[in-house]
């Protein structure tokens, strides 16, 4: 039974005495809940239970005032290390932070789930737990050592591989149904990524039509954040795969993936990713995520400008107002090398907004938005020390495009500019979608470098410049008040010619 808070038990500091205090025996006199609800509740609770009648009985904790505080931290541990503790690999969930774009279709899988949280919960994805036996099998015949070998392998890694996951979602899944979760669902992985390496005859010809007729959405349901598996049990997985081409048998679907956001075919189009040895990325998302924003390590401090008020967004309109032109970046470019950039043209100074361009697709945007959601989880604060930019480079870039387009207007202009790739989604859907990615998702430090360097370059333009675009902006007006001034002189002039002679 529950109590009252008035017949809560708080020693020392309630106006008891340590002597009354201690008449309470401290194994009938308050009880805590040792364990945490899931920190998805919004509120934690700590179950106090009623305690019994007074007794001359005492312990060595009825006179120690901290006791109940040491209770209280015991309790909170859990939450403390699941909240604190490795947000870099652990498995998240969909933030809610970007609630105005927790649509299924972005965080729901259609076709095949990954890990816990969506296992066999949707009826799309069970054609694809039965492609999953065949791609074990296929996985067992690729390898050089035996079946109980490569399950061995992932047991090893499973704990790790539970502990990384929320536990009230993995808290109802048996070890015997985890573990060949765990291992069916990285043979089906490892298969998806050597098909992008193997000749199709090496292959189950069962998986390779699946994957053709499925690509598409595979590549989508693998890059959302709630269905992943931790990347130790994939890389366990591939450790007992032959040796490929590379020495990175999963570098061409990276390959394949970087350059689905772009909307480029043809030989030379994609250049091949530099891969760093070092990265251990803790799924396949953190993995793809790495090689599409690339590396750009700097861990600078940001200066507002003093004194001085500084609008966080910008229209396109406005800056072709104040000398900025917006140019697609090169292909091979990644989310880091967008920024502002200035050059010497004719008098002045003129600058360059450089974003890398946009195919966006619905799964682009699943992507992007899985990316996003994946950087807030794991980096809880973008401008805390020793964070470097390349944290928050994705919420940076989504932000940048959220600024930039606010009506579909602006959507056929980037269009124009070839910033976002025509064929994807329309006009009024990739508008919709920056529209509600703008709303609630933490500003990135690219994005606030560039809007710091956009101020300082409006704030200090030269006269030249102001002139020049004041004149280019206006030439329509000044040519119709020159023309008016000129029809007035002429008709001054005809009077003044009419004017009888004195």
């Amino acid at each position: 039974m529950s109590m009252e808070p008035s017949s809560w038990v708080v020693p020392c500091d309630s106006g008891w005495s340590l002597e009354e205090a201690a008449e309470w025996s401290s194994d009938r006199r308050i009880s805590f809940q040792k364990s945490l609800p899931s920190h998805s509740e919004s509120v934690m609770q700590l179950q106090v239970v009623e305690y019994a009648a007074p007794s001359t009985a005492t312990t060595t904790h009825d006179n120690d005032c901290s006791y109940p505080i040491q209770v209280f931290e015991e309790a909170v541990q859990p939450f403390r290390a699941d909240y604190l503790d490795s947000m870099e690999r652990k498995m998240h969930k969909f933030p809610p932070s970007l609630i105005d774009v927790n649509d299924t279709r972005y965080n729901a899988p259609v076709t095949v789930a990954i890990g816990p949280y969506h296992h066999a919960r949707h009826p799309g994805v069970l054609e694809a737990e039965r492609l999953k036996h065949v791609a074990a099998t296929q996985c067992m015949r690729d390898s050089s050592c035996s079946v109980q070998e490569m399950y061995n392998g992932v047991s090893s890694v499973s704990g790790i591989a539970r502990s990384l996951y929320h536990q009230d979602e993995v808290a109802g899944i048996g070890d015997n149904d985890f573990l060949p979760m765990m291992f069916f669902d990285a043979c089906f992985l490892v298969q998806f990524m050597r098909w992008y390496h193997v000749v199709d005859d090496d292959m189950d010809q069962v998986l390779v039509s699946y994957f053709y007729a499925n690509f598409e959405r595979i590549s989508t349901d693998i890059m959302m954040l709630e269905n992943q598996i931790p990347w130790v049990v994939v890389e366990t997985v591939f450790s007992f795969m032959p040796p490929a081409s590379s020495p990175w048998p999963w570098e061409k679907f990276v390959v394949a993936m970087r350059s689905g956001l772009k909307n480029r075919v043809g030989s030379g189009v994609v250049q091949d990713i530099v891969v760093d040895p070092n990265y251990q990325p803790p799924h396949l998302l953190g993995l793809v995520r790495f090689y599409i924003v690339g590396n750009n390590k700097s861990d600078k401090h940001l200066e507002l400008p003093k004194n001085k008020p500084m609008s966080l967004s910008i229209s396109i309109a406005e800056l072709a107002d104040i000398g900025i032109t917006l140019v697609p970046k090169e292909m091979e470019a990644g989310l880091v090398d967008m920024g502002l950039n200035t050059k010497s043209w004719c008098f002045f100074e003129i600058g360059d907004l450089v974003v890398p361009p946009l195919f966006l697709t619905e799964a682009n945007a699943t992507w992007l938005v899985n990316m996003a959601a994946f950087e807030l989880c794991k980096t809880p604060n973008f401008e805390a020390a020793g964070v470097q930019d390349e944290d928050s480079a994705v919420c940076s870039y989504l932000h940048l495009f959220a600024m930039l387009l606010d009506q579909k207007k602006h959507v056929r202009d980037l269009q124009e500019n070839h910033v976002i790739e025509g064929g994807g989604l329309t006009s009024e859907e990739a508008l919709q979608f920056f529209t509600c990615i703008g709303k609630n998702m933490r500003l990135g430090l690219f994005y606030l470098d560039i809007i710091i360097k956009i101020e300082n370059f409006k704030r200090n333009r030269s006269f030249l410049l102001r002139s020049y675009l004041f004149i280019m902006k206006n030439m329509n007006k000044i040519i119709a008040v020159i023309s008016i001034i000129g029809a007035v002189v002429g008709i001054l002039s005809s009077l003044q010619a009419l004017k009888p002679a004195a």
